[in-house]
């Protein structure tokens, strides 16, 4: 007897899916956010200006366009090819990234530590190689870079 799959656990299967279609045809690609509407990040540069609803990839032509340029089916099969993929993001615009770097160094912003987590007291940085915090909104990576930098750490915008 089978139990019906949770909304959770229908999500989860569906963004690894979206991960592998991406991978598996040669892309480097991170999946940020809210798991119900993920953000594709690829190269760690920009966010494609795409969105799965089920088990469908829309491309569209610019960021948060509702013109579809390309569609894809997720399914365990890839059907799609490279060259298909490639077409798709080439025929959208894409937003940049924007990232924390520790000035001298090849170490990002990654997230933060708490001396006291329970009352979010004492927050501190933390810096790491990989898999960078990325910030949409251009002013708000400035001023996160000019906060830190009022707490003593060489940082840069990227």
């Amino acid at each position: 007897m089978s139990r019906e799959e949770t909304l959770e656990e229908m999500v989860e299967r569906r963004n690894k899916r979206l991960l592998r279609f991406f991978t598996e045809l040669g892309y480097d690609v991170r999946i940020v956010g809210n798991a119900q509407k993920p953000a594709v990040i690829l190269n760690e540069m920009v966010v494609l200006s795409c969105y799965v609803k089920n088990f469908d990839l829309h491309f569209t032509k610019e960021p948060f366009s509702d013109e579809i340029v390309k569609s894809f089916k997720l399914k365990n099969e890839i059907e799609a090819t490279k060259h298909e993929l490639q077409e798709a993001i080439e025929l959208g615009t894409h937003r940049p990234v924007y990232k924390v770097k520790l000035k001298e160094s090849d170490m990002f912003l990654v997230g933060y530590n708490y001396l006291n987590s329970e009352e979010a007291m004492g927050r501190y940085p933390v810096f790491a190689r990989h898999k960078p915090k990325v910030y949409f909104d251009r002013e708000y990576a400035e001023k996160l870079v000019e906060s830190l930098k009022d707490e003593g750490y060489d940082v840069t915008m990227v």
